[in-house]
């Protein structure tokens, strides 16, 4: 009795819940980053940590929307199922998204160097800038629109985090805070990365958009 009354109480699922949090994180780590940490002074590693990472920030992001929805999931089959599942659609955002950084952080150098020069450097170095607030706060929200939305073609994955983007102003600026933060607080405190640095921060994200997504993905549901 003493040991069911424990696995029903509140103490027991916020435990449960931090213990999933670790290991989901710890998965990312292993995933992504373990062979930058081995091969330190080589390039390659990059190339795999390019090609996981995204994947496996979507397999959190759905293992957090079904633990939210009440399906109460393990962690391991549904993380790699997941994984699997948005791998393809992950890898075309991470190019996307790479190639718009690129060309965004060239055109905030060219801009910085040549700052004093002309009006119109100055006009398109702060230009540049808030192009690159509003991009990073519709890219925390691509994530969530491809583990609510399984049917869509990528144009319309970016249409929708946009319009979710600009729709609710204030809640995407809360997501951008909370991963900056935890970016942060990952390089200053590193046992900060290794225990929930990834993975907490998308727990949180996941509470704070998940009404939202939730009427916007059964509305969507009804329709078809």
């Amino acid at each position: 009795m003493r040991k069911g009354s424990f696995m029903k109480s509140g103490i027991y699922r916020i435990l449960d819940y931090v213990a999933r949090l670790v290991i989901l994180n710890v998965l990312v780590l292993i995933i992504s980053f373990s062979l930058l940490l081995v091969f330190k002074d080589q390039y390659w590693p990059l190339i795999i940590t390019a090609l996981t990472f995204f994947p496996s920030l979507i397999a959190i992001f759905r293992v957090m929307k079904d633990y939210e929805d009440g399906n109460n999931p393990s962690v391991f089959k549904p993380f790699f199922k997941a994984f699997i599942k948005y791998y393809i659609k992950s890898i075309i955002f991470t190019i996307i998204i790479g190639i718009i950084a690129i060309l965004l952080a060239n055109s905030l150098s060219v801009f910085a160097k040549n700052y004093n020069q002309s009006v119109a450097n100055v006009i398109g170095y702060y230009l540049t800038i808030s192009l690159i607030l509003a991009i990073g706060l519709v890219v925390v929200h691509i994530p969530l629109v491809i583990v609510n939305f399984d049917d869509l073609s990528i144009y319309q994955y970016f249409k929708l985090a946009m319009t979710m983007t600009f729709k609710d102003v204030i809640l995407s600026f809360l997501a951008v805070v909370i991963v900056v933060v935890f970016v942060i607080t990952s390089f200053v405190f590193p046992i900060v990365a290794g225990i929930g640095g990834i993975s907490l921060p998308v727990y949180l994200i996941t509470k704070l958009t998940y009404r939202r997504y939730s009427l916007l993905s059964d509305k969507h549901s009804s329709e078809e």
